[in-house]
């Protein structure tokens, strides 16, 4: 069921943005389409690489996140510091998890690059369940970041 909810959204955002070059744009809509399909998903959005140092909250779906990220700090931080998607299942178990919200119980954070495979941005996904990711979500928002890449 989650593998088909996937790809209707991936074909959905797919075609939302086929001609749409404005990043703000892009991301909005994606941060809508995935908050809206997923009912576990209680925070989806955007933080934006600034200045090499710290991430800013971009698009987001959800209660409000944490304005700046400093790259040393949280599943963010270590996602762009790592260069690798992050998945942490149970976010009361990692003492460098950063309580944007206590509904929070499982993360995934997935980089997002430009063209030229330089990380620009991060896609972070909250879920209000322990172990809500997979393999199955891995796969998909990983394809669902690459249709970013064109607008840097």
């Amino acid at each position: 069921m989650k593998k088909v909810k996937y790809q209707t959204t991936f074909r959905t955002v797919k075609s939302l943005i086929a001609d749409e070059s404005d990043i703000v744009s892009v991301m909005s809509t994606i941060a809508c389409e995935l908050y809206h399909a997923f009912a576990p998903f209680i925070w989806v959005g955007f933080y934006r690489l600034v200045e090499g140092t710290s991430l800013k909250v971009g698009p987001y779906q959800g209660t409000h996140g944490c304005l700046t990220i400093s790259m040393e700090q949280g599943v963010c931080g270590k996602c762009v510091r790592e260069d690798a998607i992050q998945v942490e299942n149970d976010v009361s178990a990692i003492p460098y998890h950063i309580a944007c919200s206590s509904e929070t119980k499982s993360e995934i954070v997935l980089p997002v690059r430009d063209l030229n495979r330089k990380i620009r941005a991060v896609l972070d996904v909250d879920s209000n369940k322990i172990n809500s990711f997979d393999e199955i979500d891995r796969q998909y928002l990983a394809e669902i970041c690459e249709l970013i890449s064109p607008c840097y």
